[in-house]
């Protein structure tokens, strides 16, 4: 045998053995990992949803066949007209990005987990409660919070969140895209859980909104709660950016309907400063909170 046939035959053989490695390092990370992900929180929808059709004293009591499995587990989310419908659990401090990576049986999983803040103790008095979880690209965990636009809004303003301490309908009030880099300007600080007082929380809401990509409606009192789920997202151009949707508690025996043709989209929501500069336009001024309260340009606030 000639010493080119040689190596083109050895070429063509390395070539197929590269086809066929990488077809099935693709098949694991697109079609199998999923559906065993998939597959495992099925189980768990199963065993949620089956607490449906008995009789339960509180919401602790329908999640405890859950926690019998992890302990780490403290909620249950979801949102109609998406794939949203998951366990929700909360590591310790010591490792905070532990579902990151893990299902909620703890088990190796590249879609993880939705997550609470590791880094705020969970309870009953928590008036911020922050949500984490990947954007994946088969559409699972967060991935739906990137079709909320002021059409998607409007089909599914609101999101229920289930915890050991309550249950919960929450209507959503910002959607917004935020920098975590600081060389991409200032970092706008979303994960604080609690508040000295009722006007640190109406200022962390006056930032949420002059980011809002849609102006909802809806009021927000210094008492109230917020839900703030938190993903990935890759439609600004800034590296490591988020995708932020915040929703407000539903009050005892107010309505569950939100009156979504009220909403309008913001023309000029404040976006990370990379992104005007990307855009080579300038980037607007807002006043502070306590300026725009005095000049009363502030009209979502029940009193």
């Amino acid at each position: 045998m000639k010493f080119g046939v040689g190596l083109k035959i050895s070429l063509l053989i390395l070539s197929i053995i590269v086809f066929l490695v990488s077809g099935t390092i693709l098949f694991k990370m697109f079609v199998f990992d999923p559906y065993i992900s998939e597959k495992n929180i099925r189980v768990a929808r199963d065993i949620y949803e089956k607490k449906d059709q008995e009789e339960f004293k509180n919401v602790k009591e329908k999640l405890e066949p859950l926690i019998k499995i992890n302990s780490d587990i403290k909620g249950w989310i979801k949102i109609e007209n998406t794939p949203i419908n998951y366990p929700v659990v909360q590591s310790k401090p010591d490792e905070p990005v532990f579902y990151l990576d893990k299902n909620y049986l703890k088990k190796r999983d590249s879609s993880g987990s939705i997550f609470i803040n590791a880094f705020a103790p969970f309870g009953p008095d928590i008036q911020n409660i922050v949500l984490h979880g990947h954007s994946m690209r088969n559409g699972s965990m967060f991935a739906a919070l990137l079709k909320y636009d002021l059409d998607f809004y409007k089909k599914t303003p609101v999101i229920s969140f289930d915890s050991i301490y309550a249950a919960g309908k929450w209507k959503i009030f910002a959607i917004l895209r935020v920098n975590t880099l600081a060389k991409d300007g200032k970092v706008f600080n979303y994960l604080n859980p609690k508040f000295n007082t009722g006007k640190d929380f109406l200022e962390l809401v006056y930032q949420m909104r002059i980011r809002s990509s849609i102006d909802t409606k809806i009021d927000i009192a210094e008492t109230d709660k917020i839900l703030t789920l938190s993903t990935c997202c890759y439609d600004i151009g800034i590296e490591n950016s988020r995708a932020v949707i915040v929703a407000r508690k539903i009050r005892y025996g107010e309505s569950k309907n939100v009156n979504t043709e009220s909403a309008s989209k913001v023309k000029n929501p404040l976006m990370p400063e990379a992104w005007y500069k990307m855009k080579g336009i300038k980037m607007p001024e807002f006043s502070s909170f306590e300026q725009a309260y005095k000049e009363n340009k502030i009209n979502w606030i029940k009193t």
